[in-house]
């Protein structure tokens, strides 16, 4: 008794305990969640007279998102690459839309779409016409244990580029696309969840389109996650929000000027936010992915831009687009059925640990990455052959072990 009760008194005890308490309810939840990201490629694959494959990867690898949506892809073939020459390299289980070249008045950039096949079904496709570029929408379910019982979650996944710049017209041309979309979400049920994703291009909060998309009235009600209104455009108060330009100066189609612009959004429907939702927004989530915060005007990889993104990461950014992509994670009360889906299962020992893990046997020849609470990549194991893995050099916290090639769940250990 006495014992029980010196440890229990013992502070490096209850940190040990609260830290154990807390892996269990991040782990219990790990497998419930969609984490989104949306990019502006900027003119892919053509933009640059250099491939772009290798910085795609890097960067989506770092997020590794369950849905990943992208303004300014050029052609069929480029919507292919990407699919078959970055994100398989990652999860095995990427899956894309089928590829539609835009039917509205002008442009020849398209917008799209890549999911995890063990989460979400695509279950139909469409597009709206505008004045300029149409606006993509995609309709999933959600592969989840309930569909056995016939309740099943949607969600309407819209992809956008309004107008891009500034002057009356051209928030014109922005508000006239908006209205096309708005009008539409009266076509949607109302239990389903809807997102709107993309590059659009709105300068600041009382912008007649951003106002309408927010609109109150509207047949389904969208929020920004991101909750904060104002003058965005070249404004130190909302840089940790920007996402243009990863370049200080303008060189080939990358547009300079530095980090001073808000204009890739993820947009959501108000169920997101209401308790009791079978899917809901993860408070905080959202993110100008890459954006430290302290890049008011500067490039991205700028040395002096440092944080939690990482300089290899930023340097990636730089040389990929001049944009940063936008995320943020969605979270299910319904369990994936991804157990059914030839996904296994692999072991961590010793767990925690201050030293070295050791995957299970399952594991070998098998490549992985692990990650921290954030999502960031912080190390590989490539060709696994059972041997230690050393981790002295994490900060004491909660990691994941990812597979690149989808095959196994997530797995979570604590570095002591």
């Amino acid at each position: 008794m006495n014992f029980m009760k010196n440890i229990n008194s013992d502070p490096i005890f209850k940190r040990f305990l609260s830290a154990l308490l807390f892996f269990s309810f991040v782990y219990s939840n790990a497998q419930d969640s969609l984490r989104v990201m949306s990019y502006n490629l900027m003119f892919y694959p053509s933009g640059t007279n250099y491939s772009r494959e290798t910085y795609l990867e890097q960067v989506v690898n770092a997020y590794q998102p369950d849905i990943f949506a992208v303004c300014e892809l050029e052609t069929a073939q480029a919507a292919d690459d990407i699919l078959y020459n970055v994100l398989r390299n990652i999860r095995s289980t990427y899956q894309k839309a089928q590829f539609e070249y835009n039917h509205s008045y002008g442009g020849s950039l398209q917008q799209f779409i890549y999911y995890d096949s063990t989460k979400l079904h695509l279950q139909e496709q469409s597009y709206l016409t505008t004045n300029i570029r149409d606006i993509n929408h995609y309709t999933f379910y959600l592969k989840t244990n309930e569909l056995v019982t016939g309740d099943t979650i949607f969600m309407d996944f819209y992809v956008a580029h309004l107008k891009s710049s500034q002057g009356v017209d051209n928030e014109q041309d922005r508000l006239d696309m908006v209205n096309v979309f708005t009008q539409d979400l009266q076509n949607i049920p109302a239990s389903h969840y809807v997102v709107l994703a993309g590059d659009l291009n709105l300068y600041y909060a009382n912008e007649p389109a951003y106002q309408e998309l927010l609109d109150n009235t509207n047949a389904i009600v969208l929020q920004d996650p991101a909750d904060n209104p104002g003058y965005w455009h070249n404004n130190s108060t909302f840089s940790h929000l920007h996402t243009q330009s990863t370049h200080s100066s303008s060189t080939g189609n990358f547009v300079g000027g530095g980090l001073d612009d808000r204009f890739d959004f993820i947009l959501l429907s108000e169920n997101f936010f209401q308790p009791g939702s079978e899917l809901t927004y993860r408070t905080g989530s959202f993110k100008a992915f890459g954006n430290n915060g302290n890049c008011f005007n500067r490039r991205i990889n700028d040395p002096a831009c440092t944080g939690d993104f990482s300089q290899t990461l930023r340097d990636n950014l730089y040389q990929m687009s001049d944009h940063l992509p936008v995320v943020c994670t969605l979270e299910t009360s319904a369990r994936f059925n991804i157990e059914k889906q030839n996904v296994d299962y692999i072991k961590i020992f010793p767990n925690p640990s201050s030293e070295y893990i050791v995957l299970g046997e399952k594991a070998k020849e098998g490549d992985f990455i692990i990650i921290n609470t954030q999502g960031q990549v912080l190390d590989e194991i490539n060709n696994y052959q059972g041997e230690k893995h050393y981790i002295r050099f994490l900060k004491p916290g909660i990691y994941y072990v990812i597979s690149k090639s989808g095959n196994f769940l997530p797995v979570s250990f604590i570095k002591k």
